[in-house]
């Protein structure tokens, strides 16, 4: 279960929000030690949010998929080409992560799956190989057939790792993201979801805050989350993301920002369409976005 603290008589958050189908674009852009410190647009981010649902080992789920490439960008294509593609099959309203499948094209090909079995309490990391070893455990068949539309995956998909996940909330990235944006945040509130990668449990803090806009009424201020891993004694070990949400019902993801120590990252929303709403540029909520003084840090 997720919990909260600074929340006056804490109780379980009212579910809300995130119509279907949902279609954003952003702009990726770096700036660091690989770019000679100078501020470059580096790729696109497409996301996904399918407007039915489907079955996943017996349980219904929603289905959000990311897809990554630099092919738009020049100088990133040339220096450093990628293709990404991060699937995840989750429950109605987040509440757990059932399926991730993910594929990565750069210097080195990876494509693996993930699986959060429900039933046993059990995540399972699968990984593709060139060739069937002896003994090997496979994913069920009927999560196979969830690849039949990804080429990249062949049919040889073998556990690299098994972990005991509990059969409480289980969370993967994409799905954590969709899980906040369904319930009623209020500024002032701390949760901790629990997360599995496919190779480890990570506990993660989310600080929500909200970020003013200037000349627009109160009520129209964003959300930021302030998000960090941090281990059992409660330190902080994680290096902090940040995401800013709209300020309507969808919760719209506006901006995501990582400072890390090879420098930072920022994903920045340019056009889509959210709960039947066209998302072009930035909102009339979130249009003087550009004026938040902490907009850079």
């Amino acid at each position: 279960m997720y919990s909260l603290s600074g929340w006056p008589g804490g109780g379980e958050i009212q579910a809300a929000r995130a119509s279907l189908p949902e279609q954003l674009t952003y702009k990726i852009s770096y700036q660091g030690i690989f770019s000679g410190f100078i501020h470059l647009d580096i790729a696109r981010a497409d996301l996904r949010i399918a407007g039915e649902t489907v079955k996943v080992a017996g349980r219904v789920a929603k289905v959000a998929t990311l897809k990554v490439t630099t092919e738009p960008y020049r100088k990133a294509e040339l220096l450093f080409p990628v293709r990404y593609q991060y699937r995840s099959w989750y429950e109605p309203e987040g509440e757990n992560a059932l399926l991730v499948t993910e594929s990565l094209q750069a210097d080195e090909i990876s494509n693996e799956m993930i699986w959060f079995d429900r039933d046993e309490g059990v995540g399972h990391r699968y990984e593709v190989k060139a060739t069937a070893s002896d003994g090997g455990k496979r994913p069920p068949l009927e999560l196979l057939q969830k690849f039949a539309d990804l080429q990249v995956w062949p049919a040889v998909l073998e556990e690299s790792h098994q972990q005991g996940i509990g059969r409480d909330e289980m969370f993967d990235h994409l799905s954590m993201m969709q899980r906040l944006r369904v319930l009623d945040l209020q500024p002032g509130q701390v949760l901790d979801l629990p997360v599995f990668t496919g190779k480890q449990l990570k506990n993660y803090r989310v600080v929500v805050t909200s970020e003013p806009i200037e000349g627009k009424a109160e009520e129209s201020a964003l959300l930021k989350l302030q998000i960090f891993s941090y281990d059992a004694a409660e330190n902080d070990v994680g290096q902090k993301t940040y995401i800013w949400l709209s300020a309507d019902d969808q919760r719209v993801p506006l901006r995501f920002y990582a400072e890390r120590a090879f420098g930072y990252l920022e994903a920045v929303l340019e056009s889509g369409e959210s709960g039947g709403e066209p998302r072009s540029g930035f909102t009339p909520a979130t249009n003087a976005f550009e004026q938040l003084e902490s907009f850079y840090f």
